[in-house]
Order: C-alpha cells, then structure tokens, then sequence
C-alpha cells in the first residue's frame, strides 16, 4: 500500500473520530460552561410575543411584567450579601427585608443560564406584601456570582445550604425559612433537602424542575437535537467529571425525596416541553413527606406564576400558612 492510499485510509478512520471528539467539546460548552453575554445593541422594543398553536404560555408572553417585576425588586434597593461556597467561589445574593418585623423567610433559588433576577420578577411584589423577607441568591455560575460551570444542583445544592444557614443567622432561631426554586433552581432545592438543612425549613416550592442532570441532559440533546444519547452522553459524562468536577449521575431528586420529611409544593406547567411535565409527576410520586402538586394547564416552562397568578400566588401562600410555626 502506498502512502498515499494508506494516509487516505488514515483520514476515512479518524473523521468519525474527530466528528465525535467535537461534538462534544460543544455539548460540554453547550450545557455546562458559562457564557457572558455580550451588550447588545438597543433594539426597538417588541410587543410581548403570543404562543404559537399548540405550545404553552413562554416567558416572551410575559416579557413587559418580567420587566416590571425586576425593576420593581431593583428599585427597592436590595442589599448585597456575598458569601464563600465550600469550594472557594465568591457568590452573591440580594436581600429585601420585610417592611414589617417578620419571621418568615423566602430563598429564591432561579433557574439555568438565568440573570439572577428574572424567574420570580413577578412574584417579589406579592410575597414582600404578604410579610416575607426575600433573599435571591445568584447561583454560581450566573450573573454577579463566581464560578466556570454550571453543575445542574450536583454542587448548587451545597450552596442553597449555605444560604439557608445565613438566613437562619441573619433572621433568627425562630424563623419560618421556605426554600422556592424554578427549573434548575427546583432542582437544586429538592437536591439540598437531602443535606442537614436548617430545622428552620418548614417547606420546599418545587417548580418545574428536572429529576436529574443525566435525565435533563438527555431528554434535550433529544428534543433540541435530535441526537440519540449514546456515544455522546456517555463521552460528555467523562468531559464533565474531568473538567467541571462534577458527576452528572451523582445525585437525583427522586433519591433524595424517598427519604425527604419536608413538605414540599410541587408545580408544573402542563405544555412545558424544555423540562418535561412528567418529570414532576415522578417527583411528586416519589416524595415520602406531605406534599401537594399543581399543574397549571396552558403554562409552559417556568410561567405557571405568570399563566395563572392568583391561583399559583393562593396556592404558594396556603402552603407556606400551614408549616409556618
């Protein structure tokens, strides 16, 4: 054989090689690593968008209230707190006291590639109103927090417990803590009821969340994709534990909920597609403590609180008032 024959051959063997190595280099920078946005231009402003046929309510639906809402939150000026993760990363949170003297406390936990202040936008206003002090971290990874990669709550959780520990600090033995999360925040939230949590948590607020970082990654590299899992899940699994220090089977929401005695509120929107209704349904069947689900009909991924405001709002406080203590 000649060289240049066999180096013909050599190209033929190594371009699915290449192919695959590649793929995922850019599912791992797809799914894990953090990207900065970059400032965009201003644009004129569009009307918010309407769901397409067949699809639920989008966070573009809400876009002028998601706006309203973190305008609202920003002007009441909130205080900076910042903290250091157990593994050295400077992560910042906001805090809006209650105007009233209050024991009751709210962690707002936002969800993947979030700016930190959008998924609850429109529900800082009420729960302010009802008496709750609001403490909003910033999850690593995200907005003005430290940190590469995004861990999908295999290392966020520790971090909730450590903002439920603060919260504990700051407003006292005797206060009422619930822990709210949204997408990956629920994730994380459900994740962090399997560490020793403050027994000042009276109750979780799970919305839309995913049962694992493996079931999330797979079910979007299907969805968004088209890709069948295998080889390229189980190559980014070694990407991630190399790279990001992170195992993305390490810990999953129904594990931890087996033996989970913190009531927990579970809540979906019935056309999320990004992270799939049946995922919450799985969760809620899982749960061991006293529990209580909503699935909000027309509501897609992370909008139940927008879809159907009062009765999320009734249904979140109703579930707060029975734990409180």
């Amino acid at each position: 054989m000649n060289r240049k024959k066999a180096g013909m051959i050599a190209a033929a063997v190594m371009l699915p090689v290449t192919t695959i190595a590649g793929s995922v280099a850019f599912f791992f920078t797809y799914a894990v690593v953090r990207m900065e946005k970059k400032k965009k231009k201003k644009k004129r402003k569009k009307a918010p968008a309407a769901p397409k046929e067949g699809e639920g309510l989008t966070f573009d639906c809400f876009r002028d209230k998601m706006e309203e809402g973190t305008r609202w939150f920003k002007e009441q000026d909130p205080e900076k707190i910042t903290l250091t993760s157990y593994d050295g990363l400077k992560l910042s949170a906001y805090l809006l006291p209650a105007e009233k003297k209050s024991r009751n406390v709210l962690l707002l936990m936002h969800g993947y590639r979030c700016d930190g202040f959008s998924d609850f936008s429109c529900l800082y206003q009420f729960y302010h109103d009802q008496g709750y002090h609001l403490l909003v971290p910033h999850q690593r990874s995200h907005a003005e927090s430290d940190g590469k990669y995004i861990c999908f709550g295999v290392k966020e959780r520790y971090d909730c417990k450590m903002w439920a520990d603060y919260a504990v600090r700051r407003f006292g033995s005797d206060c009422n803590l619930y822990l709210s999360g949204i997408s990956m925040g629920s994730s994380t939230v459900l994740m962090a009821a399997g560490l020793d949590l403050p027994s000042n948590v009276r109750g979780i607020i799970a919305d839309c969340g995913f049962t694992s970082p493996y079931d999330i990654f797979r079910h979007v590299l299907n969805l968004q994709f088209r890709l069948p899992s295998f080889p390229l899940m189980n190559l980014t699994e070694l990407a991630v534990k190399r790279k990001a220090g992170f195992d993305y089977k390490a810990v999953s929401t129904l594990d931890v909920l087996k033996t989970c005695k913190i009531p927990v509120l579970f809540i979906h929107g019935g056309k999320d597609d990004f992270v799939p209704t049946q995922m919450t349904l799985d969760n809620y069947s899982a749960c061991a403590s006293p529990k209580e689900l909503l699935i909000v009909p027309e509501a897609g991924h992370g909008t139940s609180n927008m879809a159907e405001p009062e009765r999320y709002r009734e249904t979140a406080l109703a579930f707060m008032k029975k734990y409180e203590k």
